[in-house]
């Protein structure tokens, strides 16, 4: 035999004998495993599944009970106040709580709107036209008269342009509501002197605010904008029927709306979690009444707010139920 093959047959007996040297001294002998790649997950590992709720195609649904701030006079519930058989004093009376009639000894001739100085039967026929229609009820018509004039005298007959609605081109000369506006102030005709009852509180005009219709009874000024009004403590209740209406927002619609109102309000992720009711008054049912506060991403506001200065009146009422529906 020659020497290499001498050798190599040395050499594998020697190898067998290693192996099973160390294969006693490591109890075991099987080839390590390499751990995982780094690109790839190990097979064990649960991966997250995808959501089920797809928060993109969810919407909010708001369903309002009357329309307007629900402080003051409603416009409706007068109208079927009148209609019932109330006069006009009955009827402010009803909404405006503690307060009399009284006749103004110094009533003026002129009452300055936006600036410009109109004749006060003028003013107040164009007004009231806007505000209740001039088909209301001759009692209602007169109601909405005598709380017309008594805002005014609250902001000492110089009223800004946007308090209330008004019509510069209304020809009411002649109409139903002419002749009811020269019977409230004591007037034959519009160059007669004028003597305006209007609602006082404790010696002094009321704020007598208003509105279109209300939710089964009107709501407090302290917890709809503030301030410490005693004749509009809400609670009166209001005999017309009760306007419903719905109003749906896409999230994204919902989401330009919270945050061109703010863009610094944070929102969570879940849409469900956006709004949140925190009080509200008890006007419609015990369930349902006028926001009086709530939740908007993390900052809270009034529900009067709400409707007005973040969704920019695209619902009818701060008294207001909400629902989130989910994709």
């Amino acid at each position: 035999m020659s020497i290499a093959k001498i050798l190599t047959s040395f050499l594998t007996i020697f190898s067998v004998i290693l192996e099973l040297f160390l294969s006693i001294l490591g109890g075991g002998g099987e080839t390590p495993v390499e751990p995982p790649s780094t690109t790839e997950p190990p097979t064990s590992v649960t991966q997250p599944s995808k959501p089920d709720t797809d928060y993109g195609k969810g919407k909010f649904i708001f369903t309002t009970y009357g329309w307007g701030h629900g402080v003051g006079m409603s416009q409706d519930g007068a109208i079927q106040m009148a209609r019932n058989g109330s006069n006009y004093e009955e009827i402010l009376l009803n909404y405006y709580t503690g307060t009399t009639v009284k006749t103004d000894k110094s009533t003026p001739t002129h009452i300055k709107y936006g600036g410009k100085s109109i004749p006060i039967v003028e003013y107040l026929c164009r007004t009231t036209e806007q505000e209740i229609g001039p088909s209301s009820p001759t009692e209602a018509l007169k109601a909405q008269i005598v709380a017309v004039y008594t805002f005014a005298k609250w902001y000492d007959f110089n009223v800004a342009s946007d308090r209330h609605a008004y019509d510069y081109t209304y020809k009411y000369e002649g109409t139903n509501l002419h002749k009811a506006c020269l019977s409230v102030l004591g007037m034959k005709d519009d160059n007669s002197v004028p003597s305006a009852p209007y609602v006082d509180y404790n010696g002094k005009a009321a704020f007598t605010c208003y509105f279109d219709s209300c939710a089964g009874k009107t709501t407090a000024a302290s917890t709809t904008w503030g301030g410490d009004y005693p004749y509009l403590c809400g609670g009166n209740t209001s005999p017309e029927t009760i306007e419903i209406a719905t109003a749906e927002f896409t999230i994204e619609e919902m989401k330009e709306i919270i945050l061109s109102y703010d863009a610094d309000i944070i929102l969570e992720e879940n849409p469900a979690e956006w709004l949140k009711i925190i009080s509200h008054d008890s006007a419609y049912n015990s369930s349902v009444g006028y926001v009086e506060k709530m939740k908007v991403g993390n900052r809270e506001i009034r529900g009067n707010a709400f409707r007005g200065s973040v969704m920019d009146y695209k619902i009818r009422s701060h008294c207001f139920k909400m629902e989130y529906i989910p994709a």
